[in-house]
């Protein structure tokens, strides 16, 4: 990573990249999956593979060998890792030490162990404990430094805090930069923020300190750094919905690709038709004082079937790409939602075509979905 920012290669192409490398599982090396609910691995065991882990609640305690790739509400890895940790939740919490890369993504994130790699962390309160052998790029409202860090650091927040001995450059882009007492910066500090860093006693900056005081009118530079890590953080958070959802309701998932598949064509017309004919028969209900509370209950079904369908999509994407680069019967797994939460991130930043495909799947998906909740209310006469 370090290389790759001297030469100069801009933000968002970088946290695209790092994200494509996460998410892509390791050829021909076996996999450890757990979900549930509360999927958990218990600290007397040892895992030498890849382990993947899915639920409301997730936690890891033993040693893992190999990578670590979870997603849940909450995720809490005490445990040491050989390997990689890649995680998306709400909270995510890595005490244990890790042997290579950190990349989480969530509302909350602390990390407390060595990190043998580098850190890529994108949330709303990150804390950044322990230390890390390579470089941090890291990217959230409230962010706090207080690791030793062996490389480069570039950071982008509201309210940065730095207090700790870092080797190489850092670049900090936010509203409020403070260098704390234990801050050692050993390479160049350019940082641009609405006023000039505050120093506590201490505090030292052994290179070029630049400073460009933030105008109110955001650059194009920083409209296209904001949409590319809310992208990120969209495609983590789909992830991270999409393992629940489709392997905790494996059975389901693969009946809605099944159903998908026997007639695409003819589904993708269902999903036309409920996608007008909901919307306007609940708007049309508001008209009338004893069809308003069945008007809202339409509208908030159709609501909750978009964010339904925007988690789903890419379980059924993933199945339709995996059997039809492999081989095989339709299934549903980690490989092929990995796989589909790819693909859909790359559809939806291509203009146009890519937007359309989107559409297309999601009415694919909406329509086998109504034709098996169909079934399901005729078996109930």
């Amino acid at each position: 990573m370090k290389t790759s920012w001297k030469l100069g290669i801009p933000l968002p192409a970088l946290l695209a990249s790092l994200l494509v490398l996460s998410l892509i599982p390791g050829s021909g090396q076996a996999a450890e999956l757990r979900t549930g609910e509360q999927p958990s691995i218990k600290v007397e065991e040892s895992i030498v593979e890849d382990v993947y882990i899915a639920g409301g609640n997730v936690s890891s305690s033993g040693a893992l060998g190999s990578d670590l790739i979870a997603a849940g509400g909450t995720i809490v890895v005490s445990g040491n890792v050989g390997g990689d940790v890649a995680a998306a939740g709400g909270t995510v919490t890595i005490l244990g030490d890790v042997g290579d890369d950190v990349r989480a993504a969530g509302g909350n994130i602390l990390l407390r162990g060595d990190v043998g790699g580098d850190v890529v962390t994108l949330g709303g309160q990150l804390n950044i404990g322990g230390s890390v052998a390579g470089d941090v790029l890291a990217a959230g409202g409230t962010v706090r430094l207080d690791a030793p860090v062996g490389g480069d650091v570039r950071i982008g927040g509201g309210d940065v805090y730095l207090n700790a001995a870092i080797e190489g450059d850092v670049e900090v882009f936010a509203e409020k930069l403070t260098l704390g007492q234990g801050a050692r910066i050993q390479g160049n500090l350019s940082y641009t923020a609405a006023k000039e860093a505050e120093m506590e006693a201490g505090a030292t900056v052994l290179g070029e300190t630049t400073f460009k005081k933030r105008e109110r009118a955001v650059s194009v530079g920083g409209i296209v750094a904001i949409i590319s890590l809310a992208l990120i953080g969209t495609t983590l958070a789909q992830l991270a919905a999409a393992l629940l959802l489709g392997l905790v309701f494996r059975r389901y998932a693969v009946r809605l690709v099944e159903t998908a598949a026997a007639q695409p064509l003819l589904e993708v017309g269902r999903g036309l038709v409920v996608a007008i004919v909901l919307p306007v028969v609940s708007m049309m209900l508001l008209w009338s004082l004893l069809g308003i509370p069945l008007g809202l209950l339409g509208i908030f079904a159709f609501a909750t079937v978009i964010v339904y369908l925007w988690i789903m999509t890419p379980v059924l994407l993933g199945s339709f790409a995996y059997r039809s680069f492999f081989g095989g019967e339709f299934d549903v797994g980690w490989k092929t939602i990995l796989l589909g939460a790819l693909i859909y991130a790359i559809l939806g930043i291509v203009p146009i075509v890519g937007w359309l495909a989107q559409l297309i799947l999601m009415l694919l998906t909406l329509g086998a979905l109504s034709k098996i909740k169909w079934e399901i209310a005729r078996e109930w006469r």
